[in-house]
């Protein structure tokens, strides 16, 4: 920049005229202000007319001040410009993540539904009112009198309806918080990071005890337990509670609630400096960490401790890439070096902090190969003979492969270091069915790892304008120049790694929804970027072009060019003003009763999703959680719900209390055959340790190997165990229904005929599962034409939530359902609990079950079968009814949680929790099967 074009931009903020406006500000005279006379010197003599008073020495005293501040200001800002404005943009960029981030803390939704409870209550009753004085008056016409009246008792009764508002808000948020006002933590896996941060605190270590010189965690998989391990998460939870309480004394609850808050603020600051290498300006690094700041999807991961390490997904490749970045940029070896092996060591900490580490070492590595392939082809080329910058790109390469081996190692295990070639192809299987075994895999149903169509993750990243922008950001970065007007290796290399991340990011969405998050830094980077580069380029056009002043014209394009960030600030905020923490009071009184009543060796046994929170709050051991999403847990635990013989139910919790899946593994070891292995455990875990004997003595074990296999499915005093029964597992009954119902035969067929051709695939289905030469065709066909999950086993869940029926005669109701857009109508005699469908006289539900003086009865219906069945509830003198799946009408989760156990032997109520239209039923198995339940 020229001296005529540095003192332009010194003028444009002019100091002189911000100080003449003060000065007249403070020489205004005020409306109480005194006008002082002459005084006595301290000497004694008086004043002369020269001399100044009182408010003429204040203001040439203020007017110096300002004088001197301005000057002081104005020189300060021009010699630390450098500084101060990144500062600034960094401070800024973090200051917005913190507080999106910390939101719930505040729960300024609580405010809107409070208002809203309130605005109806009160409407309601006007209306009421209107309505009776007004009984003809057109329903328009009523709402305009309404909405008058309302305005007119809102201006009326302004502050009894804000403390009312501000009351109702604040019950609302409290139904969040714990006894001593903590926010609960927002997620679900947050828990187990939770949990384990407390044994870290009170053990030393991350577990309940050392076993064989290995951390032992006897709460998961219970009652086996299983091997504890360090993480960086918990590592730092329980640094940073100490810390805190050095200044207080304070919950972990609420200091580990704030983890993912620090790390989201600290991804700016790399951010921001990749944004400033890779345009060479201030405004570039500004968009890039704003960007990562209000990411909706990283906000939606992040805010109040959400969900777990993923905030590392996003840190961690963020600063490695800056330090590998700057390792390219660097001129000098020792730089480069030092760059380098700081990305080496940022990523052995990666590894140590979440499982996914490897992918940015991968794009690293290639990137860094690609390099040292590009400069021997440009010194061949040159045919030089020195081969120095070869020599240099293939030792940063190698540098980095050996420090990141090594701390890899060192926090980790030595054997991870090979993820960075294994892992793609491991992630490449990660939802793959029947292939390596004839067990489920869980993965499957996971719900964040739905997977996610492009069109969505566009959307996620606030749609095609700003996806389109960011592809612009890195073509422009392609066709950067240097300083010296000059294309180097680098304007290749640079936008190749950022596309290799963008489009290896983007096909990981195929496998699940939430690996939109891997997508977000490298969508960051290259918008903010681009907008970076348009801004440097235009601003030095215009500027050069139009004779504009290069400060002013700066400035009003990155106002202009600012307006892109409002839609990611607009669904950032969106974002954090919905999130709320999962767990409620309801939730967290029913886990605190178990906690305080039930005996310490109970297990608890329930669907996985919420075994962390049982862990935390309830204090107990679980058969299986979030992370250890055992296949046979999936199906053992599924079966347990979906069978309708509770003595089969109770047998399967009592197998799993004695020894996990120990049962299947010494049976199948011996019989070598898994779908007969299964089914055996099926006819014995039910039935008395006698005739289970007995069964398995008949299937050719040996006495030892009998009484191997029974010590884990009968053994003598097991642990006493904890059923629960929720709300939330009505909406997953398909889920835990499908793993229930898995059918292993057809497993088996799957993995031995999938990659047979059809001649081969049908001899083996003939001779290996006794099928005639018609039906194996029929099969494979099947097989070839129809994913693995849903061959193998189906999706049986509940159609409709209960729906009040209304009576038409003394013994008969009629039962109206909406089902997928249409309805159903049916009528029922209370007399022979025949069902008639109105419309489809020759159709019927495949079953009604209803209750009985003698417990739960199911009821065959005649006639032509529409593949769903009906569920009949007694409802104070009434009835409700439930359309659903025809293995589901019966099962056990229906008899515990709608029939509430009536007519069950082998279950008793522990605690039942109805509020809010949630509830939760918690009951104590029996395995002797003595309990009444009328």
């Amino acid at each position: 920049m020229n001296e005529e074009h540095q003192k332009k931009d010194e003028e444009v903020i002019d100091f002189s005229k911000i100080k003449e406006v003060m000065v007249r500000f403070f020489k205004k005279k005020q409306p109480n202000q005194q006008i002082h006379t002459p005084e006595v010197l301290s000497s004694g003599a008086p004043s002369s007319p020269a001399t100044y008073t009182h408010g003429q020495q204040r203001q040439k005293k203020v007017d110096d001040i300002i004088s001197v501040d301005c000057s002081q200001i104005k020189a300060f800002a021009k010699n630390h410009a450098k500084w101060l404005v990144p500062l600034f943009c960094i401070l800024l960029a973090m200051s917005v993540s913190i507080y999106l981030r910390t939101m719930p803390l505040r729960m300024p939704i609580a405010d809107d539904w409070a208002e809203n409870t309130v605005t109806n209550f009160y409407k309601n009753q006007l209306q009421s009112q209107i309505s009776e004085q007004y009984p003809n008056l057109p329903p328009q016409n009523r709402e305009i009198l309404v909405q008058k009246e309302w305005e007119k008792t809102q201006q009326e009764n302004k502050e009894v309806l804000d403390e009312q508002i501000s009351q109702l808000a604040n019950q609302y948020r409290n139904n969040f918080r714990d006894d001593q006002g903590t926010t609960y933590l927002l997620g679900i896996d947050p828990y187990y990071y939770y949990r384990q941060t407390e044994y870290v605190l009170n053990n030393g270590f991350p577990g309940t005890r050392i076993k064989d010189g290995k951390v032992w965690d006897d709460y998961r998989l219970a009652p086996l337990g299983r091997e504890g391990e360090w993480n960086f998460h918990h590592w730092f939870g329980a640094l940073w509670h100490r810390f805190l309480n050095l200044f207080g004394t304070f919950p972990l609850m609420f200091t580990f609630f704030f983890v993912g808050t620090i790390f989201s603020a600290l991804t700016v600051l790399p951010g921001f400096f990749i944004g400033r290498r890779l345009t060479n300006n201030n405004a570039g690094g500004f968009f890039v960490a704003m960007l990562l700041a209000v990411s909706a999807f990283f906000v939606s991961r992040t805010t109040g401790e959400s969900s777990d390490t993923d905030v590392y997904s996003v840190f961690f490749p963020v600063l490695i890439a800056w330090l590998f970045l700057e390792a390219l940029y660097a001129k000098e070896k020792k730089w480069k070096w030092i760059w380098m092996s700081l990305a080496g060591f940022s990523t052995g900490v990666f590894a140590f902090a979440w499982t996914g580490w490897w992918y940015i070492a991968t794009f690293i590595s290639i990137t860094a190969l690609l390099g040292v392939l590009l400069d021997f082809v440009i010194v061949g080329k040159k045919k030089n003979p020195e081969q120095k910058k070869s020599y240099a790109s293939l030792s940063l390469l190698g540098l980095y492969a050996l420090t990141t081996s090594f701390f890899v190692s060192i926090f980790t295990s030595a054997t991870q270091f090979s993820r960075v070639i294994l892992g793609p192809f491991q992630f490449l299987r990660l939802k793959a069915v029947a292939v390596t075994s004839y067990w489920p895999n869980i993965r499957t149903t996971v719900a964040e790892l739905n997977v996610a169509p492009l069109s969505r993750v566009i959307e996620q990243l606030d749609g095609k304008l700003l996806f389109f922008l960011a592809i612009v950001g890195i073509v422009l970065l392609a066709l950067k120049k240097n300083e010296a007007g000059k294309r180097t290796p680098l304007n290749f290399l640079i936008p190749f790694f950022l596309a290799m991340w963008l489009i290896a990011s983007l096909y990981a969405t195929t496998k699940g929804v939430r690996f939109i998050l891997q997508v977000t830094p490298v969508f960051a980077i290259a918008l903010g970027s681009g907008l970076g580069l348009v801004w440097n380029y235009t601003s030095r056009w215009v500027s050069k072009e139009l004779k504009l002043n290069r400060l002013a014209t700066g400035v009003i394009l990155f106002l202009l060019l600012s307006i892109v960030l409002i839609q990611p600030v607009k669904s950032g905020y969106s974002q954090a003003f919905n999130s709320l923490p999962s767990v409620n009071d309801v939730w967290y009184n029913a886990l605190t009763k178990i906690k305080n009543e039930a005996p310490e060796n109970v297990i608890i046994t329930s669907w996985w999703d919420f075994g962390h929170w049982f862990k935390a709050i309830a204090n107990r051991p679980v058969t299986f959680d979030g992370g250890t999403q055992t296949s046979w847990g999936a199906y053992w635990v599924g079966k347990s719900l979906l069978t309708p013989d509770e003595k089969l139910t109770v047998g399967i919790v009592r197998m799993l209390n004695c020894g996990q899946n120990t049962a299947f593994e010494e049976l199948d070891t011996i019989l070598n055959d898994t779908p007969k292995s299964i089914a055996i455990l099926n006819a014995i875990v039910p039935i008395d340790k006698e005739k289970a004997l007995q069964i398995l003595r008949e299937e050719g074990l040996t006495a030892e190997q009998t009484e191997t296999v029974l010590q884990y499915t009968h053994c003598d005093n097991p642990p006493e165990d904890i059923y629960i029964t929720s709300e939330d597992m009505v909406g997953k009954a398909g889920v835990w229904g499908h793993f229930g119902s898995w059918d292993f035969r057809k497993a088996v067929m799957h993995k031995e005929t999938r990659n047979l051709d059809r001649e081969e695939a049908i001899g083996h289905l003939t001779s290996r599962f006794n099928l005639s030469p018609e039906n194996a065709a029929q099969i494979y066909a099947e097989i070839i034409s129809t994913d693995a999950d849903k061959w193998i086993s189906p999706w049986p869940g509940y159609l409709n939530g209960p729906q009040e029926c209304e009576r038409i005669a003394e013994q008969e109701i009629r039962c109206v359902a909406s089902v997928q857009g249409g309805s159903v109508a049916a009528r029922i005699s209370l007399e022979n609990f025949n069902v008639t469908l109105e419309g489809n006289p020759g159709m019927v539900p495949d079953s009604l079950v209803y209750p009985t003086s003698r417990g739960i009865v199911e009821k065959e219906l005649d006639g032509k079968k529409m593949g769903v069945s009906l569920i009949l509830i007694p409802n104070r003198g009434e009835y409700m009814f439930i359309l659903a799946h025809p293995l589901q009408v019966a099962s056990m989760f229906t008899k515990l949680f709608y029939f509430e156990g009536q007519g069950l032997k082998c279950f008793s109520t522990f605690d039942r929790i109805d509020q809010g239209g949630f509830k939760i039923i918690t009951w104590r198995v029996d395995y002797a099967c003595q309990q009444e339940n009328n």
